[in-house]
């Protein structure tokens, strides 16, 4: 029997534990004496050489499995070529495109280690993770970014720098040797790659978390900790070889990253589009599935809804009239057949009988909105095709959850972090869909809820901090053992720092960040997340961040939508104008006031010092540009509240 061994560091007295998992353990069977991920790669497209595997248009690039092999290969044999060893670091800024889970594993082919980030991010982040890092090497996407890092990369010793995109090419003003894709081909073929023994324990990918406080982390993954995930991935997802997936988010996000590289051992066609072609995309290419993050579903339902309100005011309201309708019948249908993850645990016959009754009488209209309006609503934005998606990176509200299993798109949830590989918990297709929850554990994965202050073992429906424990948990960060030592308790436990509890049917529930907690100086604490997202269902409110941190109350800070400006008619020069940070029109006050009443007074069992006593209208929104925003779209609290400070000190003070 072969063994496969899973490791991962628990940082007790600096030793270094490990899980073995047998092939018996093993459902999958493409998984059984895998030793790394190239291999688990390689025998998948060897599988399904003849299919394609990317249609990228904007980068005027199509290949089949056949093609993806080759190109890893010779691009592995240009590598070593140019003097990258097992154990080396190489650098890969880009954005999604066809070419990165190629480049991606020809480096990891050489037995190196790829460490990923956007080439959007910014050109102080990226420096830091040079200098951190210590590359031998660096691909970049284009040459718009090349001259951006150019006084960085000058400082770095550097074997090569690769351009991807060559266009507007250029060697000049560089210290070391610069190269196109073609130009690293060619030199693979001429220089055949030589194979390398990789192990399961060996490092593979170093990715960088958000750095919503500070600077950004290295988090070193090895090869046991990704192919971890394919057991549950597959269990969860079921992709089909030949299905058309839609690759839309950023690349050097370990969910993306993961979702990429299980979606090439499927042999799935991946197609890859940007924000602005995503509806069109989505019709074109006829997509049956694709990862997604809540702001792309956010943005569905107001797309549809606006569509709807500008084509006809009856439509509109024949549609939400429909889908309050399917949104009842659905929570009927929840209670019926328990599938709940609130803390009601006793279920009394003539309450069942309730929803049972209730359920039956609302099916009818929403059985005729499904074959009648919905079907068309789904094809008009090209989700009718769309057979499944996970959504990930973030916290879906309830109101989108709610309005999309009303009209039949098959969403469900994931949860995880950059540490964890990433995926901890999956709402998967083999379980009944538990709305308001993140899923179950993850194969061979152990989910723990605990006490913050004592870190004991709390009950079920208790709210504490959640933590993990599995094959896909970090060895550690990276050059930082003090930062590693404070997310792992003394028994190998891994640290979420997220707070929410299991249900009976061992489902997670997240409430919150255990950072993000505000303690008012009565003690209460307030867990802001669950309050802003009711507060975001006004449409006249585009983003909110809450405060009170010591105060006698809860505030918020609030960006209006273009809506409420325009409502309340406010120019954009009026904006610009004015040294203030924040908006004082008395009406827009007003408006914001009695929307924040209103969406509190929606969200049930709300106490009352968790409702929001003072706030401000800020004027301009958060962003990546201005910082306010991280890489991953995560609000920097931290930042917002040292760049508000002035405003927050005023609010409670009136």
């Amino acid at each position: 029997m072969t063994l496969v061994y899973i490791q991962y560091k628990m940082v007790k007295q600096g030793v270094c534990m490990s899980i073995i998992l047998t092939d018996n353990e093993l459902i999958r069977e493409d998984l059984k004496g895998i030793h790394s991920i190239t291999e688990h790669l390689e025998k998948s497209i060897e599988e399904h050489k003849d299919l394609v595997a990317v249609t990228d248009a904007y980068n005027e690039l199509e290949m089949t499995y056949q093609d993806v092999q080759n190109l890893i290969t010779q691009t592995a044999g240009g590598l070593q070529h140019l003097g990258i060893n097992k154990g080396d670091f190489v650098c890969l800024f880009t954005e999604n495109n066809g070419y990165f889970m190629s480049m991606a594993q020809a480096i990891i082919k050489t037995g190196a280690i790829d460490v990923l980030r956007g080439s959007n991010a910014p050109i102080e982040e990226l420096d830091y993770i040079m200098g951190h890092s210590e590359p031998k090497g660096v691909i970049i996407y284009d040459m718009k970014l090349l001259n951006k890092l150019k006084d960085s990369l000058n400082a770095r010793q550097l074997n090569f720098i690769i351009v991807l995109n060559k266009k507007d090419f250029s060697k000049e003003g560089l210290n070391a040797p610069v190269y196109t894709l073609d130009e690293i081909i060619e030199m693979g073929r001429e220089n055949p790659f030589t194979p390398v023994e990789i192990n399961l324990a060996d490092s593979a990918t170093m990715l960088y978390t958000s750095g919503t406080t500070g600077n950004p982390k290295g988090v070193l993954l090895t090869h046991s900790n990704i192919v971890s995930q394919m057991e549950g991935t597959e269990a969860g997802f079921r992709a089909k070889a030949g299905e058309n997936t839609l690759q839309i988010l950023p690349c050097w996000h370990a969910y993306e990253n993961l979702a990429q590289f299980y979606y090439y051992t499927k042999g799935c066609h991946l197609h890859f589009t940007n924000i602005s072609n995503l509806k069109n995309d989505l019709l074109r290419y006829k997509i049956d599935t694709m990862m997604s993050v809540p702001r792309i579903w956010e943005a569905f339902r107001l797309g549809i809804y606006q569509k709807l309100k500008q084509n006809s005011k009856l439509g509109y309201f024949l549609f939400d009239f429909a889908v309050q309708n399917s949104i009842n019948y659905k929570i009927h249908k929840m209670y019926s057949e328990r599938r709940l993850t609130n803390k009601k645990t006793s279920y009394k016959l003539p309450s069942n009988i309730y929803h049972k009754i209730a359920r039956a009488f609302l099916k009818p209209l929403h059985i005729l909105a499904t074959k009648t309006i919905y079907k068309k609503v789904k094809e008009a934005a090209g989700l009718d095709r769309i057979r499944l998606s996970i959504s990930g990176g973030g916290a879906l509200s309830l109101k989108d959850e709610l309005f999309y299993d009303a009209i039949g798109v098959n969403l469900r949830i994931g949860y995880g972090l950059t540490e964890t590989s990433p995926v901890l918990t999956l709402r998967g297709i083999q379980y009944p869909n538990y709305l308001g929850c993140v899923g179950k554990p993850y194969a061979h994965t152990k989910i723990k809820i605990v006490d913050p202050q004592t870190m004991k073992k709390v009950h079920l429906y208790t709210k504490g901090l959640v933590l993990a424990k599995g094959p896909q948990v970090m060895n550690g960060y990276y050059k930082d053992e003090e930062a590693t030592k404070k997310v792992f308790t003394e028994d190998g436990w891994f640290i979420t720092g997220d707070l929410g509890w299991l249900t009976r049917n061992n489902n997670l529930v997240l409430v919150g960040r255990q950072k993000e907690t505000i303690v008012l100086s009565s003690g209460e604490n307030v867990e802001p997340i669950p309050i802003e997202e009711a507060i975001l269902e006004s449409p006249y409110i585009d983003q909110i961040v809450l405060v009170g941190q010591d105060e006698a109350s809860v505030g918020a800070l609030i960006v209006p939508s273009k809506m409420a400006l325009d409502k309340c008619g406010i120019l954009a020069k009026e904006l610009k104008s004015g040294k203030t940070l924040s908006i004082k029109n008395p009406n827009l006050r007003e408006l914001m006031k009695k929307e924040i009443q209103t969406y509190i007074k929606n969200k049930t069992g709300l106490k009352p010092f968790e409702k929001v006593k003072e706030f401000e209208v800020l004027k301009d929104g958060f962003s990546m540009d201005n910082g306010l925003l991280s890489q991953t779209a995560k609000v920097k609290r931290n930042v917002i509240f040292e760049k508000y400070q002035d405003i927050i000190n005023k609010m409670f003070k009136k």
